[in-house]
């Protein structure tokens, strides 16, 4: 799970009930990335693949990938819509 806000600036990382909706569309981006690459992958490591192998190390791929993927999609889509001002990084810290 991710913090609810920053502890330098204490920026929300919450806005809005609904906000991360839009970082599934992130997220499915970044899975395709990973499918195609580890297809290819597979396609030049071993070319007489089966359809078995192929679904299997897809599904290896995406279970563990998936604590990276998510926290990188929200975090993308968070930094789409929430400016990071670098002046308030230490707010409260002397």
């Amino acid at each position: 799970m991710m913090h609810s806000a920053c502890s330098h600036c204490k920026q929300s990382f919450e806005p809005e009930p609904g906000f991360y909706f839009g970082a599934m569309f992130v997220s499915y981006g970044i899975n395709t990335a990973l499918f195609i690459t580890s297809w290819v992958a597979l396609l030049f490591i071993y070319p007489n693949y089966s359809l078995g192998l192929l679904l299997g190390i897809l599904v290896a791929v995406v279970l563990l990938s998936l604590p990276f993927s998510f926290r990188l999609s929200r975090s993308i889509w968070l930094a789409l819509f929430v400016r990071f001002d670098p002046s308030t990084r230490n707010l409260g810290n002397p």
